[in-house]
């Protein structure tokens, strides 16, 4: 049975670290990244099970994100995460093919039940 792969995306440090550590206990294996760019040149984006990325980051945004790694061929789920109202974002997610858009703060039981989601795919 395949350990499942999660990467973070998120420069809010304390938030990245949260959610790797979450990951990881519940037996998850989990890598963090402070921001999108960081990910984009790791080798390991081609062999993540799901992706949680923030929306609004310095640079390139989740939206972005998602977008470039598409373009890459790689359709890993993505949880796109923020703290943002902005309605249109729900939109716009669910047209790039985000998984879900969460918004902070979020039930942790929400997320884990999107990555499970995302991980039956």
């Amino acid at each position: 049975m395949t350990i499942p792969f999660i990467a973070v995306v998120d420069d809010d440090e304390a938030l990245c670290s949260s959610l790797v550590d979450l990951m990881r206990s519940i037996g998850y294996r989990a890598e963090p990244f402070l921001s999108a760019e960081a990910f984009l040149m790791s080798p390991n984006r081609f062999d993540l099970h799901c992706i949680i990325a923030d929306v609004h980051m310095p640079g390139m945004g989740g939206l972005n994100l998602l977008h470039a790694l598409r373009e890459q061929g790689i359709v890993t789920p993505v949880v796109l995460i923020t703290a943002l109202t902005d309605q249109h974002l729900d939109e716009e997610a669910a047209s790039r093919g985000a998984l879900c858009l969460l918004r902070k703060p979020f039930e942790m039981s929400s997320l884990l039940g999107h990555i499970d989601r995302g991980l039956r795919k």
